[in-house]
C-alpha cells in the first residue's frame, strides 16, 4: 500500500488527529522550568498502551523513537535515527551486557511488564548525567522500588489474539518504617505464530518467557523517608523457544542473573547515591529447533555467554551534580554443529569490554535562562583471547584470517570526551525556547572490533550480510545541534524540535576489499561480504508534539517525526532509518472510561543503503482502538489494533531469513494483521 506525501489516508480520518503524548492515555512529558539537574523527557506507562509482549514496543509512542523488530521480545530502540548501543538504555539505572553476540536479549528485553512504572526518555540531547555512552540519546525503565510504611500489590494480566499470546504478573511491597521489601514475577507466552494482514504466518514467533524478581531496602534514618536507605536486589530472566525470523538463529534458551546493591546518604550537604550491580548470561540458540532447516544447509548451535558489572558513584549539591562509571564485561561465543562432534568455532572468545568515565554537570537559572553545562572524560579498554576454526586445516582462508587475528595485537585502548551544552529560555510563561549543542563520542561494540571471520554476529543488524570486524576502529564523534520550542496554555500544546547530527568516524558495515575475507565469505555462501569501517555520516530531521483539549471530555493529540541519515564520504544513506510517521487520534474521557481513536500513517521508505543492499518500503496507515475502565482498585482496558487488517512492510522489522513458511527468504517482514486485546489490572 503506498502512501503519498499528502497522507491521504490520515485526512480522510482527520477526525481521529492523534498521538501518544496524552498523559491520561498514552505518553506524557515533563519539562525542566527550574530547579536543578532536571530535563525535558518524554514518558509512557505500561498501564496506559495496549497490551505488549516486550517493553520495546512501548517505543512507537514516543517522539522520535523508532523500534527496529527482530523478533516479538527482541526489539532494538532506535532514536533519531541511531540504533543499538548508541542509544544509552538502562533498566532500573543499570547498563549491563547481554550474553547475545546477535542482540537476542536486547537490553529493554530485561524489564519486567509488572514492575516497570514508566519508560522514559530524554528529548533531544542527553545530558552527560544521563549515561556513559549518550551519542544516540538516552532511554531509562523506570522500576518499582521497595518503599517503607506501605503494603500494597497489583495483578495483572492480558491477552492478545494474534499470536495467541498471554501475560499475567503480580507485584507486592511488604514494609514497615524501617523495613522494606518488594517481590514481582511475570509469565508470558505465545503459542502459535503471528500473522500479517494477509493471512501470512510470521514464523517462528513464538515464545516462552518468565522472569522473577524482589529487592530489600534497610531505612538507615530515624523517618521512613528514602533519602538514607541501603537495598539489595535480585532478579532472574528465562527466556526458551522463542522466535527471531529475521535473525539466522532462534533462541534456545536465555538464563540470566542479575544483582543489584545500592544506597542513598545524606552527607553535610550532598546527596550520595551508589551503585554496584553484576550479571551472569548465558544464552543458546540454534538454527533448527524453532525453523524447517534446509537439507542442504548445516545444523548450527550457538553458546554464548557473557559476564558483566555495572557501578556508579554520584554526589549532588545545588547547582553540582558529580560522578564516577564504570562498566566491565567479558564475552565468548562458541558455534558448533550437534550432527558433527569435531566442528566447533571460536565465534568471540575471552573478549573484554570495559569503560571507566568521570563527570561533572552544572545546572543553574540565570534571568531568563536556565543553563545545563556538562563534561565526561571517558576511557575505553578492550582485548580477546585467540580464537580457532576447526576448519582452518583445510581452509586456508580461514587459517589465513584465524593466524592474523591471533598474531595481532588485540588490546585497544582509547579516551573519549562528551561536553553537553543544553538552554532554555522562558519568553513568557507559556513559551520558552529550547536550544542544543554537544560533542559526543562513542567506542564500537566487541562485535565491530572482534568479529574475526565473516559472520552474522552483528548485534542485531538483520540485513542478512555477513561482516568482519576491525580492532583499531576510531571513535566516534558527533557534534549535535538542536532547536525547539515548547508552547503550554489553557487547553493547547505545542511541542517541535529540529536536530542535526554531524558524525565523523561513523561505524558501519562496508563492502569488504580483503581478499581472503571475500574468499572465506564465498566458501560459506556469500559472495558480498561486509568489513566494520569508520565512515563520515549526517542525520538531520525533527520531531513534533501537540495536543488540544476540545471540551471538557474530549481532546486531540499529535506526534509526527521525520529523519534522514546520509554518507557524507560517498552518495548513499544510512541503514535501517525509521520512515517518516504521523500519529493522529481522538480521546473521550467521562468518569472512569476513557477511549481513544488513533490513525498511524507512515510514509514510503526509499532513502535506502546501496551498500548493504537494502530494500525501500512503502508507506502505510492504520487504525486502532482502545477502551477502558478504571476504578480505584481495578482497571479493565480492550482494543483492537490494526483495525482494517492492512497488510504492510515494517521497515524497521528486517527480512525474513527462514525457509519453508509463508513468507519467501529475503523478503521485508510484514507487520502484524488485525490484533484484538484485552488486559486487566487489580490492585491492593
Amino acid at each position: 500500500m503506498k502512501l503519498s506525501l499528502s497522507y491521504l489516508t490520515v485526512s480522510i480520518a482527520a477526525i481521529l488527529w492523534s498521538s501518544t503524548i496524552l498523559a491520561q492515555e498514552s505518553a506524557f512529558e515533563v519539562i525542566e522550568v527550574t530547579g536543578q539537574h532536571q530535563g525535558s523527557y518524554s514518558a509512557i506507562t505500561t498501564e496506559s498502551s495496549a497490551a505488549v509482549a516486550d517493553i520495546s514496543a512501548l517505543l512507537a509512542n514516543l517522539p522520535g523513537t523508532a523500534v527496529n523488530g527482530n523478533g516479538p521480545l527482541t526489539g532494538i530502540a532506535q532514536y533519531r535515527g541511531l540504533f543499538g548501543d548508541r542509544v544509552n538504555t538502562q533498566v532500573n539505572g543499570l547498563s549491563l551486557a547481554g550474553a547475545g553476540p546477535n542482540a537476542m536479549d536486547t537490553p529493554l528485553s530485561y524489564a519486567s511488564l509488572i514492575n516497570t512504572e514508566r519508560l522514559e526518555m530524554t528529548r533531544g540531547i542527553a545530558p552527560v548525567s544521563a549515561g556513559t555512552n549518550t551519542l544516540g540519546g538516552s532511554l531509562k525503565v523506570i522500576e518499582s522500588q521497595a518503599r517503607f510504611d506501605e503494603v500494597s500489590g497489583t495483578v495483572a494480566a492480558q491477552y492478545q489474539g494474534n499470536g495467541d499470546q498471554a501475560h499475567i504478573g503480580a507485584q507486592t511491597n511488604l514494609a514497615n518504617d524501617q523495613h522494606a521489601l518488594l517481590l514481582y514475577g511475570d509469565l508470558m507466552q505465545a503459542n502459535s505464530n503471528m500473522e500479517s494482514g494477509a493471512s501470512q504466518a510470521i514464523a517462528p514467533t513464538t515464545y516462552d518467557k518468565s522472569m522473577v524478581g524482589g529487592q530489600y531496602r534497610l531505612n538507615l534514618s530515624d523517618t521512613s523517608s528514602e533519602d538514607a536507605s541501603i537495598a539489595i536486589g535480585y532478579q532472574h530472566l528465562e527466556t526458551t523457544n522463542a522466535g527471531t525470523p529475521v535473525l539466522p538463529m532462534d533462541i534456545d534458551f536465555i538464563r540470566t542473573d542479575r544483582v543489584k546493591l545500592e544506597g542513598q546518604h545524606q552527607l553535610s550537604n550532598w546527596d550520595l547515591n551508589w551503585h554496584l550491580a553484576y550479571s551472569d548470561a548465558r544464552h543458546g540458540m540454534d538454527n533448527f529447533s524453532e525453523r524447517v532447516k534446509n537439507d542442504n544447509a548445516n545444523a548450527r548451535y550457538n553458546n554464548a555467554e557473557s559476564q558483566s558489572y555495572d557501578s556508579a558513584i554520584t554526589i549532588e549539591q545545588d547547582a553540582w551534580l558529580l560522578g564516577l562509571n564504570a562498566q566491565f564485561s567479558e564475552h565468548n561465543s562458541v558455534i558448533t554443529d550437534p550432527t558433527k562432534p569435531m566442528f566447533r568455532v571460536d565465534n568471540f572468545n575471552d573478549v573484554t569490554d570495559n569503560t571507566l568515565s568521570a563527570f561533572a554537570q552544572w545546572q543553574q537559572d540565570i534571568d531568563q535562562w536556565n543553563w545545563q553545562l556538562g563534561l565526561r572524560v571517558k576511557h575505553y579498554q578492550t582485548d580477546a583471547g585467540e580464537v580457532n576454526h576447526s576448519m582452518a586445516g583445510s581452509m586456508p582462508a580461514i587459517k589465513t584470517l584465524m593466524d592474523r587475528y591471533n598474531s595481532a595485537d588485540r588490546s585497544q585502548s582509547q579516551t573519549g570526551v562528551d561536553l553537553v551544552m543544553n538552554g532554555r529560555y522562558q519568553v513568557t510563561p507559556s513559551l520558552s525556547w529550547v536550544i542544543g549543542l554537544a560533542r559526543k563520542q562513542d567506542s564500537a561494540s566487541y562485535q565491530q572490533r572482534y568479529l574475526w571471520v565473516p559472520m552474522q554476529s552483528t548485534g542485531g543488524l538483520a540485513d542478512g550480510r555477513t561482516y568482519v570486524g576491525k580492532m583499531d576502529l576510531a571513535l566516534e564523534t558527533a557534534y549535535q545541534l538542536e532547536l525547539g520550542a515548547d508552547y503550554h496554555q489553557d487547553n493547547f500544546s505545542l511541542s517541535p524540535r529540529i536536530f542535526v547530527h554531524r558524525i565523523d568516524d561513523y561505524i558501519q558495515g562496508v563492502t569488504a576489499t580483503d581478499p581472503v575475507v571475500i574468499m572465506a565469505a564465498k566458501m560459506m555462501g556469500d559472495d558480498n561480504p561486509m568489513e566494520f569501517a569508520n565512515v563520515d555520516a549526517q542525520l538531520l530531521g525533527m520531531d513534533i508534539t501537540a495536543s488540544y483539549q476540545l471540551s471538557a471530555h474530549w481532546q486531540l493529540d499529535m506526534m509526527a517525526s521525520y529523519v534522514s541519515g546520509e554518507r557524507r564520504d560517498i552518495d548513499d544513506n544510512l541503514y535501517r532509518i525509521a520512515p517518516p510517521k504521523l500519529n493522529l487520534g481522538l480521546n473521550y474521557q467521562r468518569g472512569n472510561w476513557l477511549a481513544r481513536i488513533e490513525s498511524i500513517a507512515v510514509a514510503a521508505q526509499d532513502k535506502v543503503s546501496k551498500t548493504q543492499l537494502e530494500q525501500a518500503s512503502s508507506g502505510y496507515g492504520l487504525v486502532n482502538l482502545s477502551l477502558s475502565y478504571d476504578a480505584d482498585t481495578w482497571m479493565v482496558k480492550t482494543g483492537v489494533n490494526n483495525l482494517f487488517n492492512t497488510d504492510y512492510e515494517d521497515h524497521l522489522a528486517g527480512y525474513n531469513r527462514v525457509s519453508n513458511t509463508d513468507l519467501a527468504p529475503g523478503q521485508r517482514m510484514p507487520g502484524t494483521g488485525l490484533n484484538a486485546w484485552v488486559t486487566g489490572e487489580y490492585r491492593f
